[in-house]
């Protein structure tokens, strides 16, 4: 009989995302200085640096074309770290109204949170919040697990708890392939609020029937924040800083984890209840 296997034997994080929403996007020349900023401060840690850059088109009547004349702006860029393979370990950008740390190899949350706070201060630095605050923080995980046997034989059932309030009765019922996506608000004391988006499903992936758990749970703040002070203040009853937040966005993901997976996987992962 076949099993279900976490996505690094270890553990089952495929990825981490550590994210900033910003009220809008950046101008070219903030994002220019938070770039040249970011790799001074960043540069051992991020030994690859490229601009994003918006393309400029026009609409006729034969579809999207570049427009000849103007230079691209540049609306963002990325710092990255690769591995042997040429693949990225690590991802810091910046485009649109986010910023994102991405963790593509996880190794804990103490050393993810100590990491992704120094690359957000040395990024925001140089930036005008003050016309451009800080309006969310999120995390979001996307945890894999890959089944071992024979394709027609898993069941939701060998992963996934019946009745866990996550996960709909009909995916105990759909065989090897199924999804089921949901969301919902947290209220918070603060007056803030969380806004979950749990999308879980089963397919296959290098001919292997997997279940991907992709949860992002974004942490709507009441007051935006203005000042790099203002995110890394003391929490009080009225306002959490973003570490604070940060802790509490990781507290409730083990939690739904932990609700939705069977035993011998919390025990294979080292989450047991």
């Amino acid at each position: 009989m076949g099993k279900y296997l976490p996505y690094s034997g270890t553990h089952s994080i495929q990825e981490a995302v550590v994210a900033l929403h910003f009220r809008g996007p950046f101008s070219a020349e903030a994002v220019g200085r938070a770039q040249s900023n970011a790799q001074v401060e960043l540069g051992k840690a991020f030994p690859r640096s490229g601009g994003i850059h918006e393309l400029r088109v026009n609409q006729t009547g034969q579809g999207v074309v570049l427009q000849e004349s103007g230079s691209p702006r540049l609306a963002g860029f990325e710092l990255s770290r690769v591995k042997a393979d040429a693949k990225p370990s690590r991802v810091l950008r910046i485009v649109g109204n986010m910023l994102t740390a991405n963790f593509l190899e996880y190794k804990n949350w103490k050393s993810t949170l100590k990491d992704s706070l120094s690359y957000i201060k040395a990024v925001l630095s140089p930036l005008p919040l003050v016309g451009n605050p800080v309006m969310a923080f999120s995390l979001r995980y996307i945890d894999r697990y890959t089944f071992d046997g024979p394709a027609d034989e898993p069941r939701a059932e060998m992963l996934l708890r019946k009745g866990c309030g996550y996960i709909t009765a009909r995916c105990f019922e759909g065989g090897p392939l199924w999804h089921c996506h949901s969301g919902w608000f947290d209220p918070l004391e603060t007056g803030d609020r969380i806004l979950n988006q749990l999308n879980v499903g089963s397919a296959m992936v290098d001919q292997a029937p997997t279940v991907t758990v992709d949860h992002n749970a974004i942490y709507q703040l009441t007051a935006p924040r203005q000042t790099i002070e203002a995110l890394f203040q003391p929490s009080s009853e009225k306002i959490a800083h973003l570490e604070h937040a940060l802790n509490d966005l990781h507290r409730r993901n083990g939690m739904i984890l932990r609700a939705m997976l069977v035993p011998d996987m919390l025990s294979a992962i080292g989450m047991e209840t």
